[in-house]
């Protein structure tokens, strides 16, 4: 990649966050549905035809930040031990959301987000499908990894269940987050206790 490539890069990364942070902020104050993409593009100073530019809708606004978790997740996941355990691994991946929650900003967003799911069909659906997607992508890592290890082909339902398992523990520990019941800084505990309760019995 040349310089002139990542510097393009660098700012469209810059202005799709600028875009999702005007639409965070127009979310909150006037909810998900009543928000037009006409409101976000004007926030920013700029036409819908470039909104269209960045996102292809205002769900995708909105899910922003879940979509730089997803290759994070998947990066994570490449990276662990080979030999670990993937309830371990899968653990050790959700620290990206741990991290996200410690820092004010991140933080705020995650919270502002999963406020905006309990009021929105819509973007609740999107967000679900995006979420299920990522899990496919995360069991599909687990089958390459166990291949990588010289393990025979596991169960496709196993793995899902232990994949989605995994997944309800994030999320009740991010409901106690963003219901004010957890505090950023200690939601690795948290999740840790709720993910040790979950514990598959293959990983006892």
């Amino acid at each position: 990649m040349t310089t002139a490539s990542r510097l393009r890069d660098v700012s469209r990364a810059a202005v799709r966050s600028e875009i999702a942070e005007a639409a965070d902020a127009l979310f909150t104050a006037q909810g998900f549905d009543a928000t037009t993409v006409d409101q976000i593009a004007a926030a920013v100073g700029m036409s819908q035809r470039t909104f269209f530019r960045y996102f292809p809708s205002k769900e995708d606004a909105a899910l922003d930040s879940f979509e730089e978790q997803t290759e994070m997740f998947i990066d994570r996941l490449v990276a662990r031990p080979l030999d670990e355990g993937e309830w371990d691994s899968l653990r050790a991946v959700f620290d990206v959301v741990v991290a996200q929650c410690a820092d004010a900003t991140l933080g705020g967003r995650i919270a502002s987000l999963h406020a905006l799911l309990g009021s929105s069909p819509t973007l609740l659906a999107a967000y679900l499908e995006r979420s299920s997607a990522l899990q496919k992508r995360m069991v599909q890592t687990l089958h390459d990894r166990a291949s990588e290890r010289g393990e025979g082909p596991g169960s496709d339902a196993v793995l899902q269940a232990v994949v989605g398992s995994a997944f309800a523990c994030l999320e009740a520990a991010i409901t106690c987050f963003t219901d004010g019941s957890t505090e950023g800084p200690v939601l690795a505990g948290r999740l840790d206790e709720v993910m040790t309760a979950l514990r598959p019995a293959r990983y006892l």
